[in-house]
């Protein structure tokens, strides 16, 4: 089963609308969280779309009323105050919940420049790579984003650039994050001990 079979309807139409109005105005964005996953690693059940974003500040309000135009539910100065103060929005599109993260670092930026653009059900998404994938799931390390680790090694055995990882994370962590142990020990399981696909 494909990713782009594996969508329910609702996402496929938040996924489909979002990126509509991202793409026509040329916004930079990378696809994240589940959806992206299923891309580059398993395919998993999910109900929301997530997204990485670097939005010029005077872009932003016309970006959002062409999301409202398309029936995304969310309040526009509410959006705005949200997006400038906690640097995270979150609105929907009828039952589906659309996660977005602002681009406010410099490891950001650079998930946002390896992003790919792939076609899904003949819609033109740009998708974070695996890589930038598992520093986002490190950095936020939920038991979910511990399974997403596990499946994206899995899925790309002997094939990730782990030393951009590596240094990405090095730059956001302290020495003593056991979150560093942990990694290295899903990569000696999942991706190092694994013969890679052909």
């Amino acid at each position: 089963m494909s990713l782009t079979d594996s969508i329910p309807p609702e996402p496929r139409m938040a996924l489909e609308g979002l990126v509509g109005v991202l793409n026509a105005r040329k916004t930079k964005y990378a696809l994240v969280g589940g959806l992206a996953v299923g891309v580059r690693g398993l395919v998993r059940a999910t109900q929301d779309v997530d997204l990485l974003l670097a939005v010029p500040q005077v872009e932003l309000p016309r970006l959002l009323e062409s999301l409202a135009d398309r029936g995304f539910q969310l309040d526009l100065h509410k959006s705005i105050a949200a997006w400038n103060r906690e640097h995270l929005l979150d609105f929907s599109f009828g039952p589906v919940r659309v996660d977005w993260i602002k681009a406010v670092i410099p490891a950001f930026q650079r998930i946002l420049e390896r992003a790919r653009w792939e076609n899904l059900g003949g819609v033109r998404v740009c998708v974070a790579d695996a890589e930038g994938l598992l520093l986002l799931k490190l950095i936020a390390f939920r038991a979910r984003d511990q399974e997403d680790i596990r499946g994206i090694l899995a899925a790309n055995p002997r094939a990730l650039d782990l030393d951009w990882v590596r240094q990405q994370w090095s730059e956001l962590s302290t020495a003593d994050d056991p979150r560093t142990e942990q990694f290295e020990h899903m990569i000696k399981d999942f991706h190092d001990s694994l013969p890679p696909l052909n």
